[in-house]
C-alpha cells in the first residue's frame, strides 16, 4: 500500500507531505484545484515518463517520492532479483530537473526508468481514461483472463517455459542453418587456402633461420673473399701469430731477469693459443661455406610463399599465417558436423513444438472455461452498475501457431442494451461503458482472491474517472463495489460524484490558494464534519444548502 507521498516544486504544488491510510479513499476538488497532478504524480512513482514543464516555475527541480508499505512477495523478490537493498517499506523517488537529466531511486539506489516500470506494476494500479483504453489490447486481455485460471493458473507458467525452450531452440536452429550454408559456400575457398598454407609447412621451419641461410648462400663469394683474406693475414710469414709467438719467447727469457713481466708472459701465450683456435674455425668456415643454387631456390620459394599468402590474406606475420591455418582446419572440421548437429537439432525443435502445441491447447481449454465464468460475473456486475440489459463475452480462437502468450486471439465483447449486437469493445466509444466494464473486472479479481494478506499487499488502485457518465443510482453502486473492495485492499478514487465520495473510510481534499500572487495547490485529510460540507458541495455546488447537508449525512451514514 502507499503509506505516503512527499510533493515539491511540482507543477503548482510546492511543498506537501501527506500519510494514507488502508480502505477506500476519496479524492476530491474543483476542477482545476489539481486532482489531475495528485494522479500524474502516482503515475510517475509507478514508472511514467517525466516532463520538465512539470517543474514549479522558478524552480531547479521537481521531488516526488512514495513510501510503500506491506510489500508483496513479489515486490521483494524483484528488489532482490536488482540487488536493492530490501527493507521493511520501499521507497520510490523521482527526481525531475530543468537540465533534462531526471534521476530515479529506490531505496536510495538510482536504478533505471525501465526498472521502476516493472517494480511501479508491482506497486501502484492507475486507471484513467487512457489506462481503460488497455481493455482493447490483446495482450491486456489474456492477463485478465489468466487472473481467473485458479488450479489450472500453472498451466501459464509451464506453456512459457515450453515457449521460451521452443523458441530459443528455433532461433539456433535457424543461425545454424544460415552458419551451414555459409559454411558450404566457403568450403571450397577454405579448403585451398588451408591447402595452401600447409604446403609450406610452416611447423617444420625457423623462418628466422631460413632467412639467416639465404643471406649467407645469396653472398657465398663475398663470404670466401672475405676468410681467405683474414686467413692469408693469419698465415703468411712474419703474420701477427708469428710475430706474437717470438714476442712471447722473448717475454719468457726476459723474465728471468724481471719477475714481474712473468704475468704477461702467460696473457701473450694465451693469445696465441686463441688466434690458433681462430685459424682452426676460419678454415673449417670456409670448407663449409659453399654455393648451392638449389638450395637457395628452395628457400626462396617457401619465403616467398609466405609473404604472397601474408599479403593475399592480409596477415602481419608468419604466425598469424600459422593461427589463420588453425582457424580454417577448425572450420572445414566443423563444416562437416554441421549436417549432424542440425538433424538433432531439427529434431529437438519439432519435439519441443509438440510439447507446446499441447500445452498451448491445453491452456486454451482453460481459458475458455475462465472466460465463460468470466463473462457471467461481469454480466451480472453490469446489471448491478444501472446496465440491465448488457451482456459481456470472450470471444477465444485458437490459432495454428504458439505465440508468447499462448495460442489464443480474444476479443471482449460487449452489448450495452437488449436491441444491439455483441461487438468487440474495441468498437465503443463510450467512457462511462469502459469504466464500467473495467470496475466489473477489477471487481472480479478482488472477489476471486480468497486471501486477505494478499489482498493487502497486492498493488494500491487508483481509480481516475471511473465515474466517467454514470450519475444517480448507477453512482451509488459503483460506490458500494467500490467500499466492498476496499474492505479488503487500498484503492484511491477520484470522483466529482458524493455517491461515489460518501462510500470511501477516507477523504482527501485537493484545493488551491493564492498567496503572494502565486497559486498553489494542497492535499489534507478530511475531518468527518469536513466531510460532510464537502459532499454537501460536490450535490448542490459552492451554496451549500441544509438540504444538501441532510442528504450529505445520509449518504454517510449508508456506508457507516
Amino acid at each position: 500500500m502507499l503509506h505516503s507521498l512527499y510533493i515539491r516544486d511540482y507543477i503548482l504544488i510546492k511543498e506537501l507531505t501527506c500519510t494514507f491510510p488502508t480502505g477506500l479513499i476519496a479524492v476530491t476538488g474543483e476542477t482545476g484545484a489539481g486532482k489531475s497532478i495528485f494522479v500524474s504524480a502516482l503515475q510517475l512513482l509507478a514508472g511514467g515518463r517525466a516532463d520538465m514543464s512539470t517543474i514549479r516555475q522558478s524552480c531547479a527541480k521537481a521531488v516526488i517520492e512514495g513510501e510503500f508499505t506491506q510489500l508483496s512477495p513479489q515486490v521483494i523478490e524483484w528488489m532482490q532479483a536488482q540487488e536493492l537493498e530490501v527493507e521493511e517499506s520501499c521507497l520510490v523517488r523521482r527526481e525531475i530537473r530543468q537540465t533534462g537529466r531526471s534521476r530515479i531511486f529506490v531505496n536510495d539506489t538510482p536504478v533505471t526508468l525501465a526498472q521502476l516500470e516493472e517494480l511501479g506494476a508491482l506497486l501502484l494500479d492507475v486507471h484513467s481514461q487512457h489506462r481503460n483504453l488497455l481493455l482493447r489490447e490483446g495482450a491486456y486481455q489474456i492477463v485478465l483472463i489468466d487472473s481467473q485460471l485458479g488450479a489450472e493458473a500453472d498451466l501459464v507458467e509451464a506453456y512459457h517455459r515450453s515457449y521460451q525452450r521452443y523458441h530459443d531452440n528455433a532461433i539456433r536452429l535457424k543461425k545454424l542453418r544460415t552458419e551451414a550454408q555459409q559454411a558450404e559456400a566457403e568450403y571450397e575457398i577454405n579448403s585451398r587456402a588451408y591447402e595452401e598454407i600447409s604446403a609450406l609447412k610452416l611447423e617444420q621451419y625457423s623462418l628466422t633461420d631460413l632467412t639467416d641461410e639465404a643471406e649467407r648462400l645469396t653472398h657465398t663469394q663475398e663470404i670466401q673473399e672475405g676468410l681467405q683474406s683474414i686467413l692469408a693475414l693469419l698465415n703468411r710469414p712474419h703474420s701477427i701469430v708469428d710475430q706474437l709467438t717470438t714476442a712471447q719467447e722473448q717475454m719468457e727469457q726476459t723474465a728471468t731477469y724481471l719477475p714481474e713481466l712473468s704475468n704477461y708472459t702467460e696473457r701473450m701465450r694465451s693469445l696465441v693459443i686463441e688466434l690458433d683456435d681462430i685459424e682452426s674455425d676460419l678454415s673449417r668456415l670456409q670448407g663449409e661455406v659453399a654455393y648451392n643454387p638449389s638450395r637457395l631456390e628452395e628457400i626462396n620459394t617457401i619465403l616467398g610463399g609466405v609473404n604472397a599468402l601474408l599479403k593475399k590474406h592480409n596477415l602481419l606475420s608468419p604466425e598469424e599465417l600459422i593461427e589463420y591455418s588453425q582457424e580454417l582446419g577448425a572450420k572445414l572440421a566443423h563444416t562437416a558436423q554441421y549436417e549432424q548437429e542440425l538433424a538433432e537439432l531439427r529434431t529437438e525443435v519439432l519435439q519441443q513444438r509438440t510439447e507446446v502445441l499441447t500445452l498451448g491447447k491445453q491452456l486454451h481449454e482453460a481459458r475458455a472455461k475462465a472466460a465463460k465464468a468470466i463473462a457471467r460475473s461481469v454480466t451480472e456486475t453490469l446489471c448491478q452498475l444501472e446496465m440491465p440489459h448488457a451482456r459481456f463475452d470472450i470471444a477465444l480462437q485458437l490459432l495454428d501457431k504458439p505465440t508468447e502468450r499462448g495460442m489464443d486471439q480474444v476479443d471482449f465483447l460487449l452489448s450495452a442494451n437488449s436491441d444491439q449486437p455483441l461487438r468487440p469493445v474495441t468498437d465503443i466509444a463510450s467512457g462511462g461503458e469502459i469504466a464500467r466494464l473495467m470496475l466489473a473486472l477489477k471487481a472480479l479479481r478482488s472477489q476471486a482472491t480468497t486471501s486477505s494478506a494478499e489482498l493487502a499487499s497486492s498493488p494500491a488502485i487508483v481509480f481516475d474517472e471511473i465515474d466517467t457518465g454514470t450519475s444517480g443510482i448507477a453512482a451509488s453502486r459503483i460506490g458500494d463495489m467500490l467500499h466492498t473492495m476496499g474492505e479488503r485492499q487500498q484503492i484511491f478514487v477520484i470522483t466529482h460524484l458524493p455517491q461515489i465520495a460518501s462510500a470511501a473510510t477516507q477523504h482527501i481534499l485537493i484545493y488551491k490558494e493564492e498567496t503572494n500572487g502565486e497559486t498553489h495547490s494542497h492535499l489534507r485529510l478530511l475531518t468527518p464534519e469536513e466531510r460532510i460540507s464537502e459532499i454537501a458541495r460536490l450535490q448542490s455546488g459552492d451554496q451549500i444548502t441544509p438540504e444538501a447537508i441532510a442528504a450529505a449525512h445520509t449518504l454517510l451514514t449508508a456506508h457507516d
